[in-house]
């Protein structure tokens, strides 16, 4: 997993407790969501693909997604416990790679803390049905990664949530564009292990496209007036293109809310109006 492989920034998963309020939210600021999918997996009674007391939302676009996860059913094993205690925010980055097994075979040799690839499935909302998705993950082991967890996912089914008409968004988004962490030197350091690519100005420019920066506080506040992570270090914000910065503003008008300008020139709502992570706007 080399400069040269394709790496893409794939999408972040933002983990809330009350799904149906952090739905909501993600709609005043003018996304479509995919339909609720239940979330499965294992379980600590030794079940492989069990259900979880967790489902997801999507969030569709040309390039990457965002994912929302929150608990719909408390009575099923809840993965997520440590990082929903930690805070509600963006706890999962995945990369995206053609290949998990010659992606790890290059991550392996780079970055400790990374389990070998796993199949996983799951039947995701298709039309006015389901169809199966799948996918295998790369997942970095927590107690290594104090950002959050980190996946190098390869699509198998892409179709099956890259569907056309969930990509149309009334503040027009277009595109996943950047994930910014909070951090200092040694998050810097891991995530350039991750990457295989050369950080340049505190980022990492993905061959396949996205970028993922990395901020130290004054420069996070800086970039961001006002904003304090919840906890250092961690995946802080995200930036995502639209096609026309107006269809946004009035997506934010008519939910009465009003967008901060960074210091780039970016419109940002802030994180607690979007799920516990700052999610900046930017044009196309």
């Amino acid at each position: 997993m080399t400069g040269d492989d394709g790496l893409s920034l794939d999408h972040v998963g933002f983990m809330v407790r009350d799904l149906d309020a952090g739905e909501e939210r993600w709609r005043k600021l003018g996304f479509q969501l995919a339909p609720r999918s239940p979330q499965m997996g294992a379980t600590p009674d030794g079940g492989i693909m069990s259900p979880w007391a967790t489902s997801n939302h999507c969030v569709m676009f040309a390039r990457g997604y965002l994912e929302l996860i929150g608990i719909t059913d408390p009575a099923h094993h809840n993965p997520w416990t440590a990082f929903l205690d930690r805070f509600e925010g963006i706890h999962i980055t995945a990369l995206r790679c053609s290949d998990a097994d010659a992606a790890y075979a290059a991550l392996a040799k780079r970055a400790d803390g990374f389990d070998p690839p796993l199949q996983r499935k799951r039947d995701a909302p298709y039309g006015d049905g389901v169809r199966a998705f799948r996918f295998r993950n790369i997942f970095s082991q927590d107690d290594q990664y104090p950002e959050g967890r980190f996946i190098v996912i390869e699509h198998q089914t892409p179709e099956v949530i890259w569907q056309p008409t969930l990509m149309t968004h009334p503040n027009g988004a277009v595109a996943f564009d950047e994930v910014i962490f909070c951090g200092d030197a040694s998050t810097v350091q891991r995530i350039a292990a991750i990457t295989g690519v050369p950080a340049a100005e505190g980022g990492f420019a993905l061959p396949g496209g996205g970028k993922v920066t990395v901020l130290d506080e004054p420069a996070f506040a800086s970039r961001f007036e006002g904003a304090t992570p919840r906890e250092v270090p961690c995946a802080a914000a995200v930036v995502v293109a639209v096609d026309a910065l107006s269809k946004l503003r009035a997506c934010l008008a008519m939910a009465d809310i009003t967008p901060k300008k960074s210091s780039d020139d970016l419109l940002w709502v802030p994180a607690e109006e979007a799920n516990g992570g700052i999610i900046a706007f930017k044009q196309a």
